[in-house]
């Protein structure tokens, strides 16, 4: 079960896993149960798979923010569809078709979180000129159409820390991979980020999942 190995992963990550961020995982929720009205409203006229996705990462924020101590609360969705954290914290949602993941954290330790899972299988080769170039690719690994897939799940995570803080949309060109400095950095400006600024970006693969967390911490 996917739940079940990206708990093993995460619990296997030790002193990895960045200290003060909490972290919950679901199974997606084929019912939809325990969603608040708001939340409700959000995904009324939804497919059913995303219904289910929508709740099974509710429930795993809601899970992340009672781990730092919050009460249950809604999280709505804003209009570009974003979740509204409580005041106080940031975090991020993900999933995938079978496992939902949450990351919160409190703001006076963190500036914005992103987390991404996907499935960990190759890239269709078609779609590999729309993630990254050939030497992006060929920095992360040697299997391209795995590296496709890796280098896909950073670039989500990476733009969903940045987006609150710019809340500037662009594609996956706006972000390079730097095999370096293991990192992504800004192709241009991205007020408030610099051209060249680097996202920093922790990824982990394991039992057919692809894990990428990018944490930025407060100024």
């Amino acid at each position: 079960m996917a739940a079940a190995a990206l708990e093993r992963m995460i619990a296997g990550l030790g002193a990895a896993w960045p200290r003060g961020v909490a972290v919950a995982i679901c199974a997606p929720d084929p019912e939809a149960r325990g969603l608040y009205p708001v939340e409700e409203a959000a995904v009324a006229r939804a497919v059913a798979g995303r219904r289910s996705e929508f709740a099974g990462g509710r429930r795993a924020a809601r899970r992340a923010l009672a781990a730092l101590g919050h009460p249950p609360v809604a999280i709505p969705m804003a209009e570009d569809r974003s979740p509204v954290w409580p005041e106080g914290f940031v975090g991020s949602v993900s999933h995938c078709a079978a496992a939902c993941i949450a990351v919160v954290a409190r703001t006076e330790g963190f500036a914005a979180l992103g987390v991404d899972i996907e499935p960990y299988d190759p890239l269709p080769e078609d779609l590999l000129p729309e993630i990254g170039s050939e030497a992006e690719l060929a920095g992360v690994g040697p299997d391209r159409r795995l590296a496709g897939r890796q280098l896909f799940s950073a670039k989500e995570a990476a733009y969903k820390a940045q987006y609150p803080l710019s809340r500037t949309l662009f594609g996956f060109d706006g972000l390079r991979y730097d095999a370096g400095a293991r990192a992504l950095r800004f192709a241009r400006p991205v007020p408030p980020f610099a051209r060249g600024q680097a996202i920093p970006v922790s990824q982990w693969t394991g039992d057919g999942l692809c894990l990428s967390l990018s944490a930025l911490t407060a100024a």
